[in-house]
């Protein structure tokens, strides 16, 4: 089952088997595609316990994928279009719709293939996409593999994109020709539900972005959606507008390295300067994102460094029709989800 996605209209959380991210390079909106499941095997790094045998079995597609997120062959996913300014938020209209749109493989003709009907019904399909936030595509074979999955994304005309966190490997390369990644499937997420989020930063959105399932869960693997227009209606007005006022700032990312420079004594205060001198350097040199480093210290969780991105607008207009829509990962943040 597959199920496409404008970013800039919704917001939602996935445990796929495969992940794409495509874009349109001119733009900054998201199209990926989705449903239940859970991967085929796991991946390097995951919890399960590597056998120790003679001969090891030949390694699966997944077992194989890299960590090494970096395409050179790939463009990197576009900068967000930020258009959040002067938005009047008493004005927004309720919105009606069902996300997503279901499209059935028996709206296939007789006699036409899955590739002609896309082919076909090209321009509709894209039109259908921007009007009701994501399409659902079910029963389809073509994208059950992933040269159909890349098909099925090239027949409608999208270049693919890096990921927009692809500087920070937070997911798994499973086909570099492709721009494929497996959602995140990391064993320090295991533990906490990944919020509603945007695949975006405060610096890259891709605009459209593909889901697929090629096996499903066996149990769990829920693909939630959450209709960004609709969010705007369902937050207290008094609170959304004191959101947009002040805009909205979260920690990203910590660094929990630094506990041992609590027993340094006097030492302390010299050197947390220099760790975090260093510390801004590596991240920079290293991270596609705008951080900013602060250092935060309690009992709990000792001594650490905490990445902020900058204050942002949890409301963006829809890059093509220019409706606000909740656009903030906060969400996903939450200290209450990972704890």
């Amino acid at each position: 089952a597959i199920a496409m996605a404008a970013s800039s209209t919704m917001k939602y959380t996935v445990r796929t088997a495969v992940a794409m991210v495509a874009c349109l390079a001119a733009s900054a909106e998201a199209l990926r595609v989705g449903h239940i499941s859970q991967p085929v095997t796991r991946m390097a790094g995951s919890r399960a316990t590597p056998l120790m045998v003679a001969s090891p079995p030949v390694k699966t597609e997944f077992e194989k994928a890299s960590f090494d997120t970096s395409i050179e062959e790939i463009p990197k996913c576009p900068l967000t279009r930020w258009d959040a300014s002067g938005i009047d938020l008493s004005s927004v209209e309720p919105v009606s719709r069902t996300l997503p749109h279901e499209l059935s493989r028996e709206a296939v003709p007789d006699g036409m293939s899955e590739e002609e009907y896309i082919v076909a019904n090209k321009e509709a399909l894209l039109e259908q996409l921007t009007e009701s936030g994501a399409i659902w595509f079910r029963g389809f074979e073509l994208m059950r593999s992933q040269d159909g999955f890349q098909r099925f994304y090239q027949l409608l005309g999208l270049d693919p994109c890096q990921d927009p966190l692809a500087s920070v490997g937070a997911r798994a390369v499973v086909n570099k020709k492709g721009a494929m990644y497996e959602a995140v499937n990391k064993p320090s997420r295991a533990r906490f539900f990944v919020g509603m989020h945007n695949e975006s930063t405060n610096k890259r959105t891709n605009r459209l972005g593909a889901f697929v399932c090629f096996k499903a869960a066996e149990t769990g693997g829920e693909f939630l959606l959450l209709d960004g227009q609709k969010m705007l209606k369902e937050i207290k007005q008094e609170t959304l507008q004191r959101l947009y006022d002040k805009g909205v700032r979260f920690s990203n990312a910590e660094l929990p390295f630094f506990d041992f420079l609590r027993s340094a004594g006097p030492l302390k205060e010299v050197l947390q300067p220099v760790f975090k001198g260093v510390a801004e350097v590596a991240v920079g040199a290293k991270i596609d994102m705008e951080l900013e480093l602060r250092w935060d210290e309690n009992e709990s969780d000792g001594l650490r460094l905490l990445a902020f991105s900058p204050p942002q607008s949890p409301i963006n207009r829809h890059p093509l029709t220019g409706k606000p829509a909740w656009f903030c990962n906060v969400h996903s943040h939450s200290r209450y989800l990972r704890d």
